[in-house]
């Protein structure tokens, strides 16, 4: 009796076998969790590396960048500070610096990488066109996309443009930025960097890069194979008369010339020729309804019009004007050299320091 009830009391009792079958069974499912954990980590690292641009690698002497040739042949080019064609931007005319950011991202040195302001403007004007004619890309998002991604015009591409963007900003300094950009952005015919764009057009070195030669090359940087025939040719097409009128007005605007420098430049920017349409600058559409050129102006923001005076310096470098005398246009970069007395010298025997060009007044 005790024993029967006693019986009926136990739990059933499990085979060794059954104990050591359980335990494999918690071992493999273990085993295969943590495989799987790893494979998911495994996989996003993958896509972490191949989704964000490698932005580490402008620390290096060089990178290999995909460019187009002169017959739109794509090349796997070497660039870098370790390459013959680079330019520290401390050697470069300080003219050609100020046009290039007033001309592509005149809030440059505010921003964090994006222009939001820009992006606006740029989604309304596509907007009321009923097209895509305008992006707004910042000179850091167009240094992501020249040194790390491909032309495609993919929302994963401007994905991975803007995660680089951040990674840039962090990273780089503006100057750094602005160095590397200028050094890489295509001045058109496979003509890349402005080592080898002042060499090219204007038979001359990068430090004494003019007024008008510097606002020239920073013409035709956001659509270069369109916009520069009239550097080609020596003689600028309508729109890029109008587009060097409003470079050099927002140039004088921002304080970076003098109203001496702003008329002389438009009396013979145009190669020697003044530079004709500067009327009605107050506009923000260059294009004016020319379909080509708002079709070429597909990814960087077009010159802004600047309606109050600005700096886009960064502050340690803020320029000081003293009232009653003219702004002095300064470096945007610390250590920027001055211009050299041979280039001052130069200008001076072209076109009297004081006294503005005899077509100044038409210019204006």
């Amino acid at each position: 009796m005790n024993d029967k009830f006693s019986g009926s009391s136990q739990s059933p009792s499990w085979r060794d076998e059954d104990l050591s079958e359980l335990a494999d069974q918690d071992r493999t499912s273990r085993r295969w969790h943590h495989r799987r954990a790893f494979l998911f980590v495994l996989i996003g690292a993958l896509f972490f590396l191949w989704f964000v641009p490698f932005v580490p690698a402008l620390f290096l002497p060089t990178i290999t960048v995909t460019r187009l040739d002169a017959k739109g042949k794509p090349i796997d080019v070497e660039v870098g500070p370790g390459t013959k064609n680079w330019i520290s931007i401390e050697k470069v005319s300080r003219h050609f610096v100020h046009a290039v950011v007033v001309a592509e991202d005149a809030k440059f040195y505010q921003h964090f990488g994006f222009d939001f302001e820009s992006i606006r403007k740029a989604i309304e004007l596509n907007r009321k066109k009923g097209r895509y004619v305008r992006g707004a890309s910042t000179i850091s998002q167009q240094l992501v996309k020249i040194a790390f991604l491909s032309r495609e015009k993919t929302i994963i591409r401007k994905m991975r443009e803007a995660v680089g963007t951040v990674f840039l900003e962090l990273m780089l300094s503006k100057n750094q930025i602005l160095e590397w950009y200028i050094n890489l952005c295509e001045f058109g015919g496979g003509i890349y960097g402005v080592k080898t764009a002042g060499n090219y057009y204007f038979k001359t070195r990068p430090e004494l890069l003019t007024i008008e030669q510097a606002v020239n090359l920073a013409v035709v940087i956001p659509s270069p194979n369109k916009w520069s025939k009239g550097l080609r040719a020596k003689s600028l097409t309508p729109f890029g008369q109008r587009r060097f009128a409003r470079i050099v007005s927002n140039l004088y605007r921002a304080g970076y010339i003098t109203d001496v420098q702003r008329d002389t430049a438009l009396a013979r920017g145009n190669f020697g020729l003044p530079v004709l349409g500067i009327e009605n600058l107050d506009t923000d559409d260059d294009c004016r309804g020319d379909r080509d050129c708002e079709e070429a102006v597909n990814e960087t923001q077009e010159t802004p019009v600047i309606e109050e005076p600005f700096v886009s310096e960064p502050p340690a470098a803020i320029m000081e004007s003293q009232p009653g005398t003219e702004p002095k246009a300064d470096s945007a970069v610390e250590g920027l050299p001055a211009e050299s007395p041979a280039v001052e010298t130069e200008r001076s025997e072209a076109v009297p320091e004081q006294q503005p060009a005899p077509e100044s007044s038409e210019a204006q």
